[in-house]
C-alpha cells in the first residue's frame, strides 16, 4: 500500500474568523480524532493537501507528521471527511487516528480480472458488488479485491465464501454473489404487420 506523509502544525484557537485568517495564510483547519484520543485541532498546507488528495481513499493511511515537544510525533490516521465551499475548495479535513495494532473497518472496491469463458458464448457478465467492507490491520488494508472471473462459463456466479485476502477478513455475508455470467437476452421476434392481420382475419 502507498504510503503518505503531510506535514502539520497544532492549531491555535478556534472559531469561523480563525479558520478563515487560516485559509488565507494558505493552509486547512483540521482535527484528528479517534477511540482514546483527544481531538487535536490543527492545520495542514493546502498546497500539499492539494497534491496529495488525488491519492487520498477512504483506506489511506496517511501518516501526519508535527513537531511536539521538541521531536517529531507521528500520528497514523485515516481521512474521514472534508467540508467544501460551493467552489470546492477544501475548508477543513477530518482526520481518524487509527492504532497500527487495532484492526479497522474499511469499504474497499471490487475489480474483475480476466475474460469469461461464458461471455464467449455470448453470456453477460453481471456484477452484484462494486465494494466490499473488510476488517483488517491498517498496514495491511488492501487497495481493491481483485476477483478473477475467466473461468466463469454462463449461469456460474463467484460469492463472498469462494474469496480469501491473507490478514483481512471480508463483512460481507458469505453466500452474497459478487459476479455471475448471464445467459444473453432471447430477442423477441415481431411478425410484420400484414402477417399479424391475416392471422387475425
Amino acid at each position: 500500500m502507498e504510503e503518505i506523509r503531510i506535514q502539520a502544525q497544532k492549531r491555535i484557537g478556534t472559531g469561523k474568523g480563525v479558520a478563515r485568517k487560516l485559509r488565507r495564510e494558505g493552509t486547512i483547519p483540521a482535527i484528528i480524532y479517534g477511540k482514546d484520543v483527544v481531538p487535536l485541532p490543527l492545520t495542514i498546507s493546502d498546497r500539499e493537501w492539494r497534491l496529495v488528495q488525488p491519492r487520498v481513499k477512504s483506506n489511506t493511511i496517511i501518516k501526519i507528521e508535527m513537531e511536539e515537544g521538541g521531536t517529531t510525533q507521528e500520528k497514523p490516521v485515516m481521512l474521514k471527511g472534508a467540508q467544501r465551499s460551493i467552489a470546492g475548495k477544501v475548508l477543513h479535513v477530518d482526520f481518524l487516528q487509527v492504532s497500527m495494532e487495532r484492526s479497522v473497518q474499511v469499504e474497499i472496491p471490487i475489480h474483475l480480472t480476466g475474460d469469461p469463458i461464458g461471455v464467449v458464448k455470448g453470456g453477460v457478465i453481471e456484477q452484484h458488488l462494486r465494494t466490499i467492507m473488510v476488517e483488517s490491520l491498517p498496514g495491511q488494508i488492501p487497495d481493491s479485491l481483485q476477483v478473477d472471473i475467466s473461468g466463469l462459463d454462463i449461469g456460474d456466479s463467484i460469492h463472498v465464501h469462494e474469496i480469501s485476502l491473507p490478514g483481512t477478513r471480508l463483512l460481507e455475508h458469505p453466500d452474497v454473489a459478487i459476479v455471475g455470467v448471464t445467459p444473453p437476452e432471447k430477442e423477441e421476434v415481431v411478425a410484420p404487420a400484414g402477417e399479424t392481420a391475416e392471422k387475425a382475419g
